[in-house]
């Protein structure tokens, strides 16, 4: 699988997750084969792509509102345009960035979503 493919996988994963009610978001991120190229994938990379597919950004917000968990990352609008944060803050990594640009915000939070759920093996 290609860089580009399995970019595009990623920024549909809520859909997918969705659509198939019995996987998982963890098993969906390594059948995307993020595991893999997980260091190849920058939030830059992302936000390219999410240029090219922007409803995406929606089904990310909604997906973010949506998780039920007591600590996470999360992404919503903000006074000043989007946020991305972590909750409970617990140090200043993960204290609310905001973000003019929701494409932007949406990449980063994309970002530190799946390597939460890749390395802590998290599913939301």
């Amino acid at each position: 699988m290609s860089i580009d493919d399995t970019i595009t996988h990623l920024i549909y994963l809520p859909r997918n997750f969705n659509r198939r009610g019995n996987a998982s978001m963890y098993s969906l991120l390594r059948d995307s084969g993020y595991f893999a190229m997980h260091d190849q994938v920058t939030e830059d990379a992302l936000q390219q792509m999410l240029l090219r597919h922007p409803e995406c950004v929606d089904e990310w917000m909604s997906f973010s509102e949506e998780k039920r968990a007591s600590a996470g990352w999360f992404f919503r609008r903000g006074p000043k345009g989007y946020d991305v944060g972590y909750f409970p803050v617990i140090s200043s990594r993960h204290r609310p960035v905001d973000y003019a640009d929701g494409v932007a915000a949406c990449a980063a939070f994309i970002k530190r979503e799946i390597e939460d759920i890749r390395t802590e093996g998290k599913q939301p």
